[in-house]
């Protein structure tokens, strides 16, 4: 990664590793490609990074080509972490990895991920000290890291700071609206302006949620709706927080 910073853009780094999810990304990407830079004066940049350069294969298969490796990867003003199904535990313990998160991170204006790509900010300790959320199966996974302050109920995204982290998989899109909104007002000063950018953005990919059932977080459902799926999900919960305490171990 250079040292170098291109005034002239705004660059979204969205990382990619072993089974991540893939409406984690594609919600951002499709986000900020509608997004018009030009009232931040910037050109807004949408680049996917991986730790060789190479397909990274999402959670179902489909393969993803990054743009770029670590090494050569441009400086990120916005890092995005997806989440992932069970390749988060590998990643717990890739120190390559984590290395390459705090490295960006401290270039960065912003720090951002959605699901249990919160887990992995919080492996690389860039979470220490902010409030946080993840995947709500995930929860007490996020709670063994001692320094992370883990809010209460199902949000859809937390934000502290330039720390923004957001709860499970279809919760990316609103997140990445809300963070068109902090860049503009960010950037201009003027919050107006912010509001009708990502009313713009949201109008462009006509964004309006009509789910055939209310609901969709352990928050809003009933018992007999949660239960199954909390069970389904055991496995992956104690497998995440396995990987999170041994990495708690070593820290």
């Amino acid at each position: 990664m250079t040292d170098q910073t291109d005034t002239q853009t705004f660059t979204v780094g969205i990382m990619l590793y072993p089974d991540f999810d893939l409406l984690d990304i594609a919600g951002p990407y499709e986000v900020f490609t509608f997004f018009d830079g030009s009232i931040i004066d910037r050109d807004v940049k949408v680049v996917t990074v991986a730790q060789q350069k190479a397909p990274v294969k999402a959670t179902g298969g489909l393969m993803v080509t990054p743009a770029y490796d670590f090494e050569c990867c441009p400086p990120i003003d916005m890092l995005f972490v997806p989440g992932a199904g069970p390749g988060m535990t590998s990643t717990i313990g890739n120190d390559a990895f984590l290395h390459f998160l705090r490295r960006a991170a401290a270039g960065a204006r912003y720090v951002t991920s959605v699901c249990t790509g919160g887990i992995l900010l919080a492996s690389a300790g860039l979470l220490d000290g902010y409030q946080a959320t993840t995947h709500w199966s995930c929860i007490d996974c996020l709670k063994l890291f001692p320094n992370v302050i883990v809010v209460n109920g199902c949000p859809r995204y937390v934000h502290d700071r330039n720390r923004v982290t957001g709860g499970g998989i279809s919760s990316t899109i609103d997140e990445a609206l809300f963070m068109v909104e902090t860049i503009v007002t960010d950037f201009t000063g003027d919050a107006a302006k912010g509001a009708q950018a990502t009313k713009s953005v949201q109008l462009s990919i006509q964004y309006n949620p009509q789910p055939p059932y209310p609901g969709g977080d352990p928050c809003s459902v009933d018992y007999a709706t949660y239960a199954p799926v909390a069970a389904g999900m055991k496995g992956f919960r104690d497998a995440v927080c396995k990987a999170v305490s041994a990495r708690v171990r070593e820290s």
